[in-house]
């Protein structure tokens, strides 16, 4: 799956430019309850204005007028040297090893040749997909099983024919006499009906949240 399906799009887009206040981009970002902004010019992409970099700059300069202070221009502390991409097809994957890269990354940008703001990468929206992919919304059950190859299928069989619907399974081994541990993520009209018909084959649920 690529970024392009998780993109906030520029004209959804709170931004601000290189001669506004830093006033002006406080309030914004206050507002809208964010941690920081786009900082374009025209539409082309110039960096971000971060709203702890700002209040730590303020500190450091002990205090001083903070109405002059909110005077001076963005331009004065903006970020420009942050990683964009300029790849729609890129893999949600690949976008959030990049938050894993850099934990002070608030946002990845996305632009075209021109370097012109398309859109953002959030670190909300992957783990959304990534929620979404693996079905961590739905029920987890665990079940622990020995003869991992021959009971498998048997149980993805039996969740099937109770209406269940497998969005993902993990085998782990417990490194306890061959016993398996197997979490699913399983999605029906009646999980309890599920797991009813599980027990009745003779697998016991041990874990069971809804």
């Amino acid at each position: 799956m690529n970024i392009g399906t998780i993109i906030k799009k520029a004209e959804e887009l709170n931004t601000i430019s290189i001669d506004d206040t830093l006033g002006k981009g406080l309030k914004i970002i206050e507002e809208n309850d964010l941690l920081s902004l786009p900082v374009v010019e025209g539409k082309k992409f110039i960096g971000i204005l971060s709203r702890q970099y700002v209040y730590e700059t303020y500190f450091k300069e002990d205090g001083g007028d903070k109405k002059e202070f909110l005077e001076r221009k963005v331009k004065e502390f903006m970020k420009t040297k942050v990683p964009s991409v300029d790849d729609l097809k890129m893999l949600v994957e690949e976008a959030a090893a990049m938050f894993f890269a850099n934990n002070k990354l608030r946002f990845i940008p996305v632009v075209n040749e021109d370097e012109e703001l398309l859109g953002i990468i959030t670190k909300k929206a992957i783990l959304e997909r990534f929620r979404f992919i693996y079905g961590m919304n739905e029920p987890r059950l665990v079940i622990y099983i020995y003869d991992f190859k021959g009971k498998l299928a048997k149980i993805t069989d039996i969740i099937a024919k109770a209406g269940g619907n497998i969005r993902n399974i993990v085998q782990a081994d417990t490194e306890v006499l061959g016993l398996q541990e197997i979490t699913l993520r399983v999605k029906a009209n009646d999980i309890r009906k599920v797991v009813k018909s599980l027990n009745s084959h003779g697998f016991e649920v041990r874990e069971f949240r809804e």
